[in-house]
């Protein structure tokens, strides 16, 4: 039988998009990525009414194309269509629970991620080279600046844009330290195998650790960057 033909349609640095990619790795889909760097992302706004990325599309062997937009709503769709390896526990209240960690990592732990991406001047600095790979240097440099303006009122609505830089310093470093006791004397996030809930987090994880200033200190930790590896993400 023909394999499916998946088109990943993202953006480089999208926690969201990296949360497809590992799941994708983990189903051991071969997939092909449509890049919309720089100002292609006016492009992605026609993909789909909600106009965000990632969005994929799954052709099957009778050339039928289904088009998936929103990270959990992909991989669900991944799941019922490759059941093996699942990425949901079996048992009734480690799947739940393992759905509460999504939702956290997806709608909390994102925020602190994308202020310190976006806001903070040096990790905004490294976030526009990838928001511009392939793209014109300059193309990068209006992204960043209009991210800026987009989350800071955003934050403001979620009631970040109000707490001082100390303050969601030490907020990133409780979520860290939660995290972190997750892992304790464990090798993954919920039950004793991968799950959506390793995915999701690992993914805003792995923003993090590649542009803010809290890459050494989550890289050198003992229980979360060998458990990053584990997950599939890459931290050069």
């Amino acid at each position: 039988m023909p394999e499916p033909r998946i088109v990943l349609h993202q953006w480089l640095i999208s926690p969201f998009c990296a949360k497809v990619r590992l799941a994708l790795a983990v189903k051991g889909l071969a997939y092909e990525t449509q890049e919309y760097n720089g100002l292609l992302a006016a492009k992605a706004k026609r993909l789909t009414p909600a106009g965000k990325l990632p969005v994929l599309d799954y052709t099957d062997a009778s050339g039928e194309r289904t088009r998936v937009q929103d990270s959990s709503a992909i991989i669900a769709a991944l799941e019922r269509l490759h059941p093996e390896p699942s990425l949901y526990p079996e048992g009734p209240r480690e799947r739940g629970l393992a759905h509460v960690i999504e939702d956290w990592a997806d709608e909390s732990l994102f925020w602190f991620e994308a202020y310190f991406r976006l806001l903070d001047p040096v990790a905004s600095r490294k976030a526009a080279a990838y928001l511009g790979a392939g793209r014109p240097g300059w193309e990068g440099t209006i992204l960043r600046r209009a991210g800026e303006l987009t989350y800071k009122r955003r934050l403001a609505v979620l009631g970040l844009g109000s707490r001082s830089e100390r303050e969601l310093v030490e907020g990133a470093r409780e979520h860290f330290e939660a995290i972190a006791g997750m892992l304790a004397g464990r090798e993954w996030l919920v039950g004793d195998r991968l799950s959506i809930a390793d995915i999701a987090v690992a993914a805003q994880v792995g923003e993090f650790v590649r542009t803010s200033r809290f890459a050494d200190e989550l890289e050198g930790h003992a229980d979360i960057g060998p458990w990053l590896t584990r997950v599939g993400v890459e931290l050069s």
